[in-house]
């Protein structure tokens, strides 16, 4: 019995390591980006999102260790942009973080919806 759930422990875990990656992405982020009050320098992240549907909470992770959270929306359709972020002038010279656009979908950060008045095509790191 012991060595029967092992085994279907052992079968589990790259299932459950392949729906995790479905869930996650690399971006790249070309200046300084805010995300929910926090500041994220520039530099190549990860952008990991849980949830049922559209509605998502989106964590922006560097070796590892989550950096900053959010609520975001998951759209999914093409977008003409893959790994690219899409920032507003806040106060005081800050970018928000609005979305992150890869090429069959784009998650948008719930943090308010005024304007984009900046636009940034990144390379995803591969």
């Amino acid at each position: 019995m012991k060595r029967t759930a092992i085994v279907a422990l052992i079968l589990m875990t790259p299932m459950a390591l392949l729906a995790a990656s479905k869930n996650s992405e690399k971006v790249t982020f070309s200046e300084t980006v805010t995300v929910n009050g926090t500041q994220i320098p520039p530099g190549e992240y990860r952008v990991e999102w849980q949830g049922a549907g559209a509605s998502v909470e989106a964590s922006i992770l560097r070796g590892g260790k989550v950096v900053a959270t959010s609520p975001a929306t998951l759209v999914t359709g093409k977008t003409d942009f893959d790994g690219a972020f899409e920032a507003r002038d806040g106060a005081n010279n800050s970018h928000i973080l609005d979305a992150i656009d890869y090429a069959n979908f784009s998650l948008r950060f719930d943090q308010g919806n005024a304007s984009i008045t900046n636009k940034s095509s990144v390379k995803t790191a591969e």
